[in-house]
């Protein structure tokens, strides 16, 4: 026989011992987890959105009245501790808005401006004064104030973790209600870490600041990181 059918042969033998073991090798029996986890966190800095809205007859003086107000807000809010270089226009828009007269008749159509700007304050203790010198160099409606923390990444590892230790923990259980135990980890998946600020609801801007100087009251709260995480054990 020559070497080249007996090189075939082998291999042939080899590749069929390899598929035989395979077949015989018992499946694994495995459970999948999904873990979830809750971890707080002190806020340290705000987001405030505030909005100018002006309106007028005509296109061109509504838009440069928008403008001139939302640029003494700018420079208001920076004055009073608002990091300037994290100030972002969110949205802005301009269009026409037709008003009635008791009876429903026309009446001159105007046209409003809307412009929503972003400001970040790093220094929470300064968050009061923020909102209160928007208002009062020209903003007309504070959207929304969140907190959040910094610097989360920490925290988002310590939710990331626990959330792996909760998957090991209802393993455990299940395992041990069908009369198994935990032996190994087949895979495990990170799922997401959310990070949830805390919302200030209510705002309420404080109209009587010129009678005692005062800023706005602000609750602070707690920021929360969300973990989830994915994990299949092998039971015995």
């Amino acid at each position: 026989m020559s070497k080249k059918w007996i090189a075939f042969l082998t291999a042939g033998v080899i590749a069929f011992s390899c598929m035989t073991a395979q077949a015989e090798e018992p499946a694994r029996r495995s459970i999948t987890v999904t873990g979830t986890s809750e971890v707080t966190a002190k806020s340290d800095m705000a987001t405030v959105n505030v909005s100018v809205e002006t309106s007028s007859p005509n296109v061109k003086a509504a838009v440069r009245e928008n403008a001139n107000a939302m640029t003494s807000v700018k420079n208001a809010v920076i004055a009073a501790g608002a990091d300037a270089s994290k100030i972002e226009t969110q949205n802005y828009n301009v269009y026409p808005q037709q008003t009635y007269d008791s009876k429903g008749n026309a009446k001159t159509k105007e046209y409003r401006c809307t412009n929503t700007m972003k400001i970040v304050v790093n220094q929470l203790s300064k968050t009061g004064s923020v909102m209160d010198a928007a208002v009062e160099a020209g903003a007309n409606r504070i959207d929304s104030v969140d907190f959040s923390v910094s610097h989360p990444e920490v925290y988002k590892d310590e939710a990331l973790r626990k959330a792996t230790e909760d998957a090991y923990r209802k393993a455990k259980i299940i395992a041990a209600a069908l009369g198994r135990s935990v032996v190994n980890v087949i895979s495990a998946s990170d799922d997401h870490v959310n990070v949830v600020p805390y919302r200030m609801m209510n705002v309420k801007l404080a109209a009587a600041r010129a009678e005692n100087d005062a800023a706005t009251p602000i609750d602070a709260g707690e920021s929360k990181m969300q973990g989830q995480v994915t994990v299949v054990f092998e039971i015995d």
